[in-house]
């Protein structure tokens, strides 16, 4: 096994165990799309990620794969890690976005009792 492959490979299980652990509370089409984006974005630096896709249950390595051979090893690992960043930061603002919202509604309802 190549150390892109390796590397590959623990990206595969770290995406896998993401799309498990966030799907059931944001749902896979929320997920997914994040993940589209965050692809789209990537492949603007990255053009060879853009043989990745996003199926139904989440990302689909296979024609990333088949052009493995083709990339370098840090290459490899730089555009993960870039993919990486983009999709966390995509969540994060995302999550963000669902607490100062909860926060606000809160807010609102204290204010709304307190003219009361």
């Amino acid at each position: 096994m190549s150390n892109q492959d390796e590397t590959v490979r623990v990206y595969k299980r770290v995406t896998s165990i993401i799309w498990q652990r966030l799907s059931p509370t944001f749902g896979i089409r929320t997920i997914n799309a994040i993940a589209k984006n965050s692809l789209a974005r990537s492949a603007q630096q990255y053009a060879e990620l853009a043989r990745m896709k996003v199926g139904p249950d989440g990302l689909e390595w296979e024609q990333f794969e088949t052009h493995l051979d083709q990339i370098d090893e840090e290459r490899v690992s730089a555009m993960l890690e870039q993919l990486m960043d983009e999709f966390f930061e995509a969540i994060s603002v995302m999550i963000g976005r669902l607490v100062v919202g909860k926060i606000f509604a809160e807010a609102e309802e204290e204010l709304q009792k307190k003219e009361q």
